[in-house]
């Protein structure tokens, strides 16, 4: 099967679904983290820390015998239980095996918790004209920052301050601020993981973070301060991003969106993303 490429439009692929689930998990590791090939599946699994979010079982390809499913949902479980984890699964947008897997696993106890789109750049070309309107101007009061790029000299305040943004951007619970920024400070710390930031006028207004893993680039973490949207911001902190990841080399690059936020599929559609078969479930034994 040919590999897909950044103007292939045949987004029902079911490698590529594939691809992309697993891409992320590999763009989301960070010291201790690991990801797992089980066979028929990938275990991200973070020994410190319990969030579901980092501890998922990513793109399952089971038996679709009732019989053999049973048993081979009995050993993950049990898997997730010697971590002392939640059992999380994650199946894909299109091309599950078997096909009914989601209700299966609803009907084993699961509960859907969440669920996003998956969205892979199919055209450029938007992205290059944000960066290119931007540059025309680039004497204006904006400026963008790469982190790690000068990190050392900037200190760590940048990391506090991409952080705040990504907060007000998410409405993220006080109590994870912390989180977020020693996440932001980890992604800074990984070989092909950058930081872009936008200042306006020297004031942190929007972020984003690229994930530049073998061939691909995962983008995560896009976010403008409320108080600053509808200027453009976001559309040119991800049009920057992907700039980097097509300079670096990138065959794909790709996001997620949550399943309710048309607006922003409409956004990344606007900036030349399509999306890649249906939805991605996230899928909790409770």
């Amino acid at each position: 099967m040919a590999e897909p490429t950044l103007n292939d439009p045949a987004l029902n692929d079911p490698a590529l679904a594939r691809r992309l689930l697993v891409h992320e998990a590999r763009a989301q590791l960070a010291l201790g983290r690991e990801l797992r090939d089980l066979g028929d599946g990938w275990l991200l699994h973070d020994p410190a820390d319990p969030e579901p979010f980092w501890n998922r079982l990513v793109a399952p390809r089971w038996p679709a015998t009732p019989e053999r499913f049973d048993q081979r949902l009995d050993e993950v479980i049990t898997l997730f239980a010697t971590l002392d984890r939640v059992a999380h699964v994650r199946p894909l947008p299109l091309g599950n095996e078997p096909a009914d897997i989601v209700d299966r696993l609803l009907a084993a106890g699961f509960h859907r918790v969440g669920a996003d789109r998956r969205m892979v750049l199919v055209d450029p070309a938007p992205c290059r004209e944000v960066v290119g309107a931007w540059n025309a101007r680039s004497a204006g009061r904006l400026a963008l920052e790469r982190h790690p790029d000068g990190a050392a000299e900037l200190g760590p305040s940048w990391a506090t301050e991409a952080a705040t943004v990504l907060a007000a951007a998410f409405a993220v619970d006080p109590l994870r601020r912390v989180a977020l920024e020693t996440d932001v400070l980890a992604c800074a710390a990984r070989r092909g993981c950058s930081i872009l930031m936008l200042r306006d006028d020297g004031e942190a207004v929007a972020v984003a973070r690229r994930a530049t893993i073998g061939d691909g680039t995962y983008l995560s973490s896009i976010g403008t301060r409320p108080d600053r949207r509808g200027r453009g911001l976001g559309s040119l902190v991800t049009a920057l991003a992907v700039a980097d990841a097509l300079e670096a080399g990138s065959a794909f690059v790709h996001l997620a969106v949550e399943l309710d936020n048309e607006p922003a599929r409409r956004f990344y559609e606007g900036l030349g993303f399509g999306v890649v078969g249906g939805i991605v479930p996230d899928l909790l034994l409770r």
